[in-house]
């Protein structure tokens, strides 16, 4: 080992040691406990969840709920629109009583699905099963699949 690696060695094994004392001395370093920033929006955070649909047949909304007044006050500073809340959607589904909304909320229906599935049940009349919800064009085997679970036939 040559003299160059060995002040490496040196300065190496020496960082080491200030960074074991440091962690390990009952002084320690100073910390801040307490900043006050001012008021900020009150949020109510939800649990994370693998799907919409998921979220929605838990009876949660679907967006972080914030005080009325501090968001109407955001919009109007920053010069925007408030947003418009979306419609809780609660599952399982009545087929044939759900608006396209609703519909929008299952999983694999689109809005253009979904105004083909009222049509079809304005001129046809209520589904009585899924096999008379497989005859709207655009459901196949596999969408009638994983919307059966999420839906209600009166």
């Amino acid at each position: 080992m040559n003299s160059a690696e060995r002040k490496v060695l040196h300065v190496a094994l020496a960082l080491f040691l200030v960074g074991i004392l440091v962690r390990f001395l009952p002084w320690g370093l100073p910390s801040v406990d307490f900043v006050d920033i001012g008021e900020r929006p009150r949020r109510v955070e939800t649990p994370p969840l693998q799907s919409k649909l998921e979220y929605a047949a838990r009876g949660a909304p679907e967006a972080v709920e914030t005080d009325e007044s501090v968001n109407e006050n955001l919009h109007k500073k920053a010069g925007k629109k408030p947003r418009k809340k979306k419609a809780v959607v609660r599952f399982p589904l009545h087929i044939n009583t759900a608006t396209a909304d609703e519909l929008c909320a299952l999983k694999g229906v689109g809005p253009k699905l979904a105004e083909k599935i009222i049509a079809f049940r304005e001129q046809h009349g209520p589904f009585d099963g899924p096999a008379s919800l497989q005859k709207v064009p655009g459901i196949g085997k596999k969408k009638l699949e994983g919307m059966l679970q999420w839906v209600i036939f009166d």
